[in-house]
């Protein structure tokens, strides 16, 4: 993110410290909605440092936060959100495209150390990796699934009974992709180790850069 929104989520954190309990509790549900929503990182945290300054006050006063937030922190995040511009289309799609590509770095990452340390359990030398059908889909998988649990969990923040519902159902997508990763192997492509590790730094300097100019 741009260095004027970590500064200012930075003294965010510090001034929540201050917060009682009760108050952080409420403050990370009120946050946690507000990731869900379109706009940008900025000026949630802009909302942000408004409400743990309203929540600092009351409590100073020995107020609850219902007489600053009222009966109803949905709706009074949803009146916010409706006073703030959404982020533009092209920016949205370019922070979820900066957001998959560090995904896209780890699980990477993680499929190299797996290649390197079967290939010497083996062969007792410096391996070449394959990438199968199987590894691919569960990959494009998971990536996906994560970022339907976190909308899930941000829309939902403050809803105190999620249900066993949705995450039997994780369990069983996730059930899925393992094994399609473990049975699908047809290979898509094989690289080198160098090769596989330049392409995941080219992947983190891009989405370096894009973290830097974005949010």
């Amino acid at each position: 993110m741009r260095v004027k929104t970590k500064q200012l989520l930075e003294e965010n954190n510090r001034a929540e410290e201050s917060l009682s309990a009760e108050g952080r509790e409420l403050l990370t549900d009120l946050v946690v909605y507000l990731r869900g929503s379109r706009i940008s990182t900025w000026d949630q945290e802009q909302v942000r440092r408004d409400i743990t300054q309203m929540l600092l006050d009351a409590e100073t006063r020995g107020e609850r936060a219902e007489t600053v937030i009222g009966p109803d922190p949905k709706e009074f995040c949803d009146n916010i959100i409706a006073e703030l511009p959404p982020m533009p289309r092209l920016e949205s799609l370019l922070c979820m495209l900066r957001d998959g590509l560090l995904a896209s770095v780890v699980l990477m990452a993680i499929w190299i150390g797996f290649g390197i340390l079967e290939g010497v359990l083996r062969t007792g030398g410096w391996p070449e990796l394959t990438l199968t059908v199987g590894q691919l889909l569960s990959g494009t998988g998971i990536l996906f699934t994560a970022c339907g649990v976190v909308y899930w969990i941000c829309r939902r923040s403050f809803t105190a009974d999620r249900g066993k519902g949705p995450w039997i159902l994780l369990f069983l997508i996730l059930f899925v992709l393992l094994c399609a990763g473990i049975f699908l192997r047809h290979p898509v492509a094989t690289l080198s180790v160098p090769s596989a590790v330049c392409i995941v730094a080219v992947l983190f300097i891009v989405y370096k850069i894009m973290d830097i100019r974005l949010d």
